[in-house]
């Protein structure tokens, strides 16, 4: 049983489906449901090796923090001597980072009010989020080659009514410069304040730059790399017999960004970053309130 807990720990963390988001949220539902079970000494050791699992896959920050979050939490109250109650805890830090989500889209979705031409690149649920709440604009995306979740925000989008236009990745000069702004998502943010997001972002953001078109990376404050582990990661992909190997994700310097977009507001990069370390430093503290 213990090993089978461990393996869907595994298959969680490695989908190379859903973006950090999503799988943050599948991880925190999957330990709601299965560590309500178990006696707290045993709670924190599971903890401890599932945090061990997650932090193997450091180029996706998120789910190590909701899970060293979820840690903190337990052992601030038993430092009070009061016995945790992990179904609250855990149903709690799920309800109150879904709350922390929507914000951030009521937040981006106030920040854009007024654009009529914006770029996005791949498939983020944050900014997917965002895009259908703006039936108004028109949205701008490359397709994404070879994992194509360009077009996977394409076919989402426009089955929401969204107005859409896709492009090959050899034109994102062209889609970019045409753009009042540029959305991005974000697997992670460092803190040097630079966002971490699939690979591309760099490129878009530098057109931008040069054009003095506004880049938004809309995310959330558990997403900072507080204990620093992020490492880029390596996808190998076969093409005709040709197998060709790239960094899946990429920092984008915080020079590049003209705010970040989160529950906390819209701040730049440095602002964003003081303001996130706050927000997860009293996160365990609000959980056993």
């Amino acid at each position: 049983m213990e090993s089978e807990f461990y393996q869907r720990v595994r298959d969680i963390v490695d989908d190379r489906i859903h973006g950090s988001t999503r799988i943050a949220l599948n991880l925190l539902t999957f330990l709601s449901e299965k560590l309500i079970y178990l006696e707290i000494p045993q709670v924190r050791k599971v903890l401890n090796e599932v945090l061990r699992i997650v932090k193997k896959r450091s180029s996706i920050i998120l789910p190590a923090n909701l899970v060293y979050i979820l840690g903190e939490a337990i052992d601030l109250s038993t430092s009070r001597g009061i016995k945790p109650d992990i179904r609250r805890i855990t149903e709690l830090l799920l309800s109150s980072y879904n709350q922390k989500i929507r914000k951030a889209v009521e937040n981006a979705v106030d920040v854009l009010r007024g654009c009529r031409r914006i770029f996005t690149l791949s498939y983020s649920s944050q900014v997917i989020n965002t895009l259908k709440k703006m039936l108004g604009v028109e949205v701008s995306v490359i397709a994404g080659w070879p994992i194509l979740d360009g077009v996977k925000a394409l076919r989402e989008l426009t089955s929401h009514g969204v107005k859409m236009r896709i492009y090959p990745d050899s034109s994102i000069y062209e889609v970019v410069s045409s753009s009042e702004a540029a959305l991005l998502g974000c697997d992670a943010v460092l803190l040097d304040g630079s966002a971490v997001n699939r690979s591309g972002s760099k490129v878009a953001a530098l057109i931008c730059y040069e054009k003095s078109i506004p880049v938004y990376v809309i995310c959330d404050s558990v997403k900072l790399d507080l204990q620093s582990i992020w490492k880029p990661e390596t996808w190998s992909y076969e093409f005709e017999g040709i197998e060709m190997s790239f960094q899946v994700f990429e920092k984008v310097e915080p020079s590049l960004i003209s705010r970040y977009i989160s529950e906390i507001g819209q701040d730049t990069p440095r602002d964003f970053v003081e303001k996130a370390l706050r927000e997860i430093r009293d996160y365990p503290y609000k959980l056993i309130l």
